[in-house]
């Protein structure tokens, strides 16, 4: 689909046009967004933003200007202003965490800063990476969590649990190596 027809069609809400906006400048929204959300503690937030990105382009595409910039400079001006949003969203947030949460809560004989956790935390999968913010980081009930995710709470409790005991074994070893 050629770009003046991609515009036509997310004018008309023709999903199609969606469907080309994705395959034709998805590539450059994503760059755009895991370039800013670059740190390991916001890689879990780059799928959201990026969804957020596509629906703002849905939404706001009658704003746009071809005389003020190219179809791909708008539509990667938002894809970038979302993603400083969310980066500022979780810097904000992260500053109003105690550090001491995390060594109480894991019962961990270590005390680690926020950024020893963010660099730790690295090392699980995405999803547990939000999991284990959302738990230790914002105090999050493991139901409240399963909740926002559509997973159980069972899975949840398992899911933290297993990635304690990778994170006491990364310790371990990084005790064993210092």
């Amino acid at each position: 689909m050629e770009e003046k027809q991609l515009i036509q069609a997310l004018r008309e809400k023709d999903f199609r046009g969606l469907e080309a906006l994705i395959d034709d400048y998805g590539f450059a929204i994503c760059q755009a967004v895991w370039g800013i959300l670059n740190h390991p503690a916001e890689a879990s937030y780059r799928k959201e933003v990026e969804n957020e990105v596509f629906y703002k382009i849905w939404e706001k595409i009658g704003d746009f200007d071809p005389q003020k910039a190219s179809f791909k400079t708008w539509c990667v001006t938002i894809a970038r202003n979302q993603a400083l949003d969310k980066k500022r969203q979780v810097i904000r947030d992260l500053r109003h965490v105690p550090s001491e949460i995390l060594p109480e809560t894991l019962a961990w004989d270590e005390h680690l800063g926020t950024e020893q956790f963010l660099e730790l935390v690295a090392v699980l999968a995405p999803e547990d990476q939000l999991i284990f913010l959302k738990y230790f980081f914002f105090q999050d009930k493991p139901k409240d969590i399963a909740a926002d995710l559509g997973l159980s709470a069972a899975l949840v409790s398992n899911r933290l649990a297993r990635g304690k005991e990778k994170l006491r074994n990364v310790l371990e070893k990084e005790r064993g190596k210092a």
